[in-house]
C-alpha cells in the first residue's frame, strides 16, 4: 500500500511542470515564475534597474495555469522608494502597505508554454505606457 501511494504522488507530480522552470529572457534581465499564492495569482519576479533587487509582478488568475494561456493583468511591487504613488496598496505576499507599485498585462503570444509574451505596465492608476517582451528561455 505504501509503495503504491508513493508511485501515485510521483506520477502525479511529473504530470506538472516545475514553475521555476519557467524563465523568460527581457533586454533587461531574466523574468522568473516564482511562485504561486493560494488566491490563485502567480508570482513572476523580475530584475530592477540596479541589476540586483527583484521586483515582483502578481498576475491574478494564473497560478496553475500552463496550458490555454491568453492574458493575466494584476499589480507589480517594487521595493524601490523613487516614483512613490499617492496612494498605498497592501503587498500582496506581506500585507505591508507599499507606495511603490503599479497595474501591469501580460498578454502570451503562444497559448501553451514555452511561450513568449509582451507584458504593459505603469504606475499607480496612471495608463499603461511602459512594455517588455519576453522570450522563453528552454533547454534547447
Amino acid at each position: 500500500m505504501r509503495h503504491a501511494l508513493t508511485a501515485l504522488l510521483v506520477l502525479g507530480t511529473a504530470a506538472l511542470p516545475a514553475m521555476a522552470d519557467e524563465v523568460w529572457s527581457t533586454p533587461f534581465g531574466e523574468v522568473i515564475y516564482e511562485d504561486e499564492l493560494p488566491t490563485g495569482e502567480a508570482v513572476l519576479t523580475f530584475p530592477e534597474v540596479d541589476g540586483t533587487t527583484r521586483s515582483a509582478a502578481y498576475l491574478q488568475g494564473m497560478a496553475g495555469v500552463y496550458t490555454g494561456r491568453t492574458y493575466f493583468e494584476g499589480v507589480w511591487v517594487e521595493p524601490s522608494t523613487e516614483g512613490d504613488c499617492p496612494v498605498s496598496i497592501a503587498h500582496p505576499e506581506t500585507g505591508e502597505l507599499t507606495n511603490h507599485w503599479g497595474r501591469i498585462r501580460i498578454i502570451f503570444t503562444e497559448p501553451d508554454f514555452p511561450s513568449g509574451w509582451v507584458a504593459l505596465r505603469g504606475d499607480c492608476f496612471d495608463d499603461m505606457d511602459q512594455y517588455l517582451v519576453g522570450k522563453p528561455v528552454t533547454g534547447e
